[in-house]
């Protein structure tokens, strides 16, 4: 039984296609869903430049970026899913964190992107995904 799933988000496409398939899981087993964002400080490769509008005026990216939790949280709506809970912790070492609350909330599952938008860090701190498939107390589903 599936009782409760975790799906840490960053704001990436992928990681909202996790979300959506671990609903999809979630209804199967009547779960609840604790979705997670680990805020890393100092991540420079999510520093947004600001853009144009339609009318030429400069936007800065704050107006027009949503939150990873925000973007969790229309997902969620869109599809009417009501037993989820969301929270966004700050903490240096991303897959870490998450099998630590994952561990510390007692989850079934953790279902997550396997691509998220650190790549600078990714690149030299190796995945986030496999860290967690690797070190996670419970199964570990890794959405493409």
């Amino acid at each position: 039984m599936i009782n409760k799933i975790l799906v840490p988000v960053d704001g990436s496409k992928i990681a909202l296609r996790a979300l959506e398939f671990a609903m999809e899981i979630g209804r199967k087993f009547d779960s609840q869903i604790l979705v997670v964002n680990i805020d890393v400080p100092y991540d420079l490769s999510r520093i947004k430049p600001p853009h144009k509008d339609k009318n030429g005026n400069i936007v800065p990216p704050e107006v027009v970026v949503p939150t990873p939790v925000e973007e969790a949280k229309r997902v969620a709506d869109k599809a009417s899913y009501t037993a989820i809970k969301f929270k966004k912790v700050v903490d240096i070492d991303p897959a870490e964190r998450i099998c630590a609350e994952a561990e510390k909330d007692d989850v079934d599952l953790i279902v997550m992107g396997n691509r998220g938008m650190g790549v600078l860090a990714g690149f030299f701190l190796g995945s986030v995904s496999t860290k967690v498939s690797q070190s996670a107390h419970c199964p570990v589903t890794i959405v493409k």
